[in-house]
């Protein structure tokens, strides 16, 4: 069946090697330059893998935009980029000043964008709405404004955590399938999601769960979710969905 992964991060060369012998449609996230580096060379020209890369809220205290900058107009895709004041205790006028000129330059070059928002939700919300573009929260882990992104136009991508995290398991069986995406955000979230170290080989049928949970949610079959999220992530990449 096919597996879709809005959301990741390469830690590994073995892990690019696995998304592509399973066929995996993959946005791979880049946060600092040799990050982008490391992963443009793992990722080749495969057409299923997406490479993505933006200033990370955690990050802004370490990564420049003038570093960043050349490797935004070499990406079809920029994030996750965002604010947060749970994990992170980085200035929060520095979040926002990266934060928004980020979203100028996707906006201005019409490309669409992975948010990370933590504690700040309806900032990150007021902010959006400011920009015209198309937009996927990334692991939203809040019961609010839900309906207010969708009406953005927006994405949600379900993280591993959706079978323990009450918040996750909402998104899971609120977001309308149009709309929704599956992500593992790499082999260390999983890892923390589900609280256990688990094999490489683990990953698919990780991925599957998600897709047998949506199954269940709307009652269809399993191979029908999969076709819909691979549909949904390149809508995704195509920058559809803005309101």
């Amino acid at each position: 069946m096919q597996l879709v992964d809005a959301h990741t991060h390469a830690e590994e060369q073995s892990y690019i090697r696995l998304l592509k012998r399973e066929k995996v449609y993959a946005t791979v996230n880049c946060a600092t330059p040799a990050e982008f580096a490391r992963n443009q060379a793992w990722v080749g020209h495969s057409s299923r893998l997406q490479l993505s890369a933006g200033i990370h809220p955690w990050q802004v205290d370490q990564v420049t935009w003038a570093e960043m900058a050349p490797i935004l107009a070499q990406v079809p895709v920029i994030g996750e980029i965002g604010l947060d004041n749970v994990w992170t205790k980085n200035n929060p006028q520095l979040q926002q000043q990266i934060f928004t000129k980020q979203l100028a330059y996707a906006e201005q070059a019409h490309k669409p964008v992975i948010i990370h928002t933590k504690g700040l939700e309806r900032e990150t919300l007021r902010i959006l709405k400011t920009y015209f573009n198309t937009y996927l929260l990334h692991w939203y882990s809040s019961t609010e404004y839900i309906e207010d992104y969708l009406a953005l136009g927006c994405y949600f991508s379900i993280g591993p955590s959706f079978a323990t995290e009450e918040s996750v398991h909402y998104l899971l069986n609120t977001v309308p399938l149009d709309k929704v995406l599956l992500e593992s955000d790499g082999m260390d979230s999983i890892a923390w999601a589900l609280n256990q170290e688990l094999p490489l080989s683990a990953y698919p049928q990780i991925m599957n769960a998600g897709i047998q949970a949506l199954s269940q949610v709307h009652h269809m079959a399993p191979a029908a979710i999969a076709a819909q999220l691979v549909t949904n992530l390149q809508r995704f990449w195509a920058g559809d969905g803005a309101s």
